[in-house]
């Protein structure tokens, strides 16, 4: 049985690391972490992971479509 797209969207990590945050954009690995070392995208740093908030990638979206 398929459970709601409502509780699918609760159950879905807000933490990407930079694999997933990179197909959420639709771009590259390197341009990710390009993004980051630039400082256009935030990113956390748990050990030696690197996450992203699905937030700051809706922002950094917002962002590019707003100086576009």
């Amino acid at each position: 049985m398929k459970k709601p797209k409502a509780e699918q969207a609760a159950l879905a990590p807000r933490l990407l690391n930079v694999a997933e945050a990179a197909s959420y954009l639709g771009v590259t690995i390197f341009f990710m972490r390009t993004l980051h070392w630039e400082k256009q995208v935030r990113g956390l740093k748990l050990g030696h992971r690197l996450l992203f908030d699905k937030a700051d990638l809706d922002l950094f979206v917002e962002r590019a479509k707003a100086s576009a």
